[in-house]
C-alpha cells in the first residue's frame, strides 16, 4: 500500500512531495521494502511478585523472603493479517479461570481475539498457583488440592486478592508493551543438548530376576549419596526429551529483538530447600540472557510432567542458568533463518474421561482440556494443559506434519493434571495417584490425537 502510494505522487507530480523531506522518503521506501513477507515481534515484561503477606503455598505460611522477583513475559506476533500473543508466568500453573480472565481482559483493551492468546507456565515451585477469577471451568472445583492443602482458598484473603488484581494488570501491560515496540523481524532457529541438565524422575522398574538390592530407602534428591546418573534394582532409565529449541528474532540490524527458549524440566532447584519466593532457574536464565546476551527472552515449558533438574540446590539454579545461557549462546550462533512471513491459529478442545476420584472432585464425568497451535513459517508451536509426560511430547513429535514442532505443557488449564500416555498407570508412582492424576488411561493418547489433528489443521493453511 504504502509503495502504491509513492509510485502514485511520483507519477502525478514529477517529485517527492514538499510535505516530506528526503530522509523520511527514503526511510518510508525502506520500511515498505522489509516489511513485505516478514513478521513483526515485540517482547515485553513486568513483575508480578507478590507481597511476602500472600501464603506459600508449599507451607501455608506467609513467604519468608524474596529471593529474587518473578515476572510476567509476554511476545506479540503480528504478519499483517492475524496478530497473536504468547505469555509466560513464572508461576506454578496457567489455570483455565485465570488464562479464561487474561484473554478477555486483553481482547477488551487491546483487541486480540482470545483464541489467538496463548497462556504458558513455568510450573515454578517457589511462586503461588495462578487464582481463581470465576466458576464452572472444572465443575465443582476451584483451588487445586495442592493449593489448599495447609490453608483455606486464597481469593478469600486481601492480600492474595491484591495480587490477583497485580498479575492481570501487568500482564495486560506486558502485552501492551509487546505491542508497541512490534518491528520486522527474520526469525533463527537453533538446538542445543541438555540431557546433562535434566533426568527421569520415574525409572521403569524390574520386575524379574532381582534377588538382592544394595538400594538405600528413599534415595532421591534428599539422600546424601543421591547420584541421577545411577539406577540401582536392576531400573532402566525413563525417556528424555533432550532437545533444547531457541528461536531467535532479529531487526534488520541483526540485533536481537527477543530469544525464546524451550525445553522439559520442572521449575524446582531451588525448591524446596527455600521458602522464599523465586523465579528458580528459568527465572536465573532469563536474567542471564539478558546481562550475557543483552537480549530480552522467554522461556517456554515443555512436557516435564517426568523430568526434573538433574542437580538441585541454590547453587544449581545459579550453575544452571549460567550453563544453559553458554548453551543458548552457542545454539544462536550456529542457527539457521527460517522462513516465516505468515502466522496461523488455531485450537480445539476435547473432553478427556475421569477416573471415579476425577468425577467426585469435579462432579463431571469428563473434564475440558485445550489444544492450541501458533504456527510462524514451518515452525508450529503447540501447547497441552496440565503436567504431561514425556511420551506425550514424543507422540506429537513424531506425528507432527510440521518438521519443527515445538510442545508445551502448564498451557491454558490444569486438565487432568498429570497425564502419561496408556501405560503409564501401571508403572505407579506419585504422577499416577488418585489426587495427582485424574484422567483415565487414555487420556493423554486422546490429547495427543487431538493435537496432531490440529497441526494437520494448521499445516494445511501454510
Amino acid at each position: 500500500m504504502l509503495s502504491c502510494h509513492l509510485r502514485r505522487w511520483s507519477r502525478s507530480s514529477g517529485k517527492i512531495p514538499r510535505l516530506v523531506n528526503l530522509g523520511l522518503f527514503l526511510q518510508l521506501i525502506f520500511l515498505s521494502q522489509v516489511m513485505q513477507g516478514q513478521i513483526r515481534v515485540g517482547m515485553a515484561s513486568a513483575n508480578i511478585t507478590p507481597s511476602l503477606k500472600v501464603k506459600n503455598w508449599v507451607t501455608g505460611n506467609p513467604y519468608t523472603e524474596i529471593h529474587d522477583s518473578i515476572y510476567v513475559r509476554a511476545l506479540v506476533i503480528d504478519d499483517g493479517t492475524n496478530r497473536a500473543a504468547i505469555i509466560n508466568w513464572e508461576l506454578v500453573d496457567a489455570g483455565e479461570s485465570a488464562t479464561a480472565e487474561l484473554r478477555k481482559r486483553i481482547n477488551d483493551r487491546l483487541g486480540i481475539p482470545a483464541d489467538h492468546i496463548m497462556v504458558n507456565a513455568t510450573h515454578n515451585h517457589s511462586a503461588p498457583w495462578s487464582p481463581v477469577y470465576g466458576e464452572g471451568h472444572r465443575g465443582q472445583e476451584k483451588d487445586t488440592w495442592w493449593a489448599v492443602r495447609y490453608m483455606p482458598p486464597q481469593y478469600e484473603d486481601p492480600d492474595f486478592r491484591d495480587w490477583m488484581n497485580l498479575l492481570m494488570d501487568k500482564s495486560v501491560s506486558a502485552v501492551a508493551q509487546a505491542m508497541d515496540s512490534m518491528q520486522a523481524v527474520t526469525m533463527w532457529l537453533g538446538r542445543a543438548d541438555i540431557s546433562g541438565f535434566v533426568q527421569n524422575r520415574r525409572p521403569i522398574p524390574s520386575t524379574e530376576g532381582i534377588e538382592e538390592s544394595h538400594m538405600p530407602e528413599k534415595f532421591n534428591y534428599r539422600h546424601p549419596d543421591w547420584d541421577p546418573r545411577i539406577l540401582g534394582d536392576g531400573m532402566r532409565f525413563g525417556p528424555i526429551d533432550r532437545t533444547m529449541t531457541v528461536l531467535s528474532f532479529r531487526n534488520q540490524q541483526g540485533s536481537d529483538v527477543a530469544t525464546i527458549f524451550h525445553l522439559a524440566a520442572h521449575a524446582v532447584s531451588i525448591y524446596p530447600f527455600m521458602d522464599g519466593i523465586s523465579g528458580d532457574w528459568p527465572g536465573a536464565t532469563v536474567r542471564a540472557l539478558s546481562e550475557i546476551l543483552g537480549s530480552k527472552g522467554m522461556f517456554l515449558q515443555g512436557t516435564a510432567g517426568d523430568i526434573n533438574p538433574w542437580r538441585r540446590g541454590d547453587l544449581a539454579v545459579t550453575d544452571m542458568a549460567r550453563e544453559l545461557t553458554e548453551l543458548i549462546k552457542l545454539a544462536k550462533k550456529y542457527s539457521a533463518r527460517v522462513s516465516a512471513d505468515t502466522i496461523h491459529i488455531d485450537h480445539a478442545v476435547v473432553g478427556i474421561p475421569l477416573t471415579e476420584p476425577g468425577k467426585s472432585t469435579t462432579a463431571l464425568e469428563y473434564i475440558d482440556a485445550e489444544t492450541q497451535v501458533i504456527s510462524l513459517g514451518p515452525v508450529a508451536i503447540v501447547t497441552l494443559p496440565g503436567e504431561p509426560m514425556t511420551g506425550l511430547g514424543d507422540y506429537i513429535r513424531e506425528n507432527s506434519p510440521f518438521e519443527q514442532t515445538l510442545v508445551l505443557g502448564y498451557s491454558n488449564g490444569k486438565g487432568g493434571y498429570y497425564v502419561g500416555m496408556p501405560g503409564e498407570k501401571r508403572k505407579g508412582g506419585y504422577e499416577i495417584g488418585e489426587k495427582t492424576n485424574l484422567g483415565t488411561d487414555n487420556a493423554g493418547l486422546l490429547l495427543v490425537q487431538t493435537a496432531v489433528e490440529l497441526l494437520q489443521k494448521v499445516y494445511e493453511k501454510n
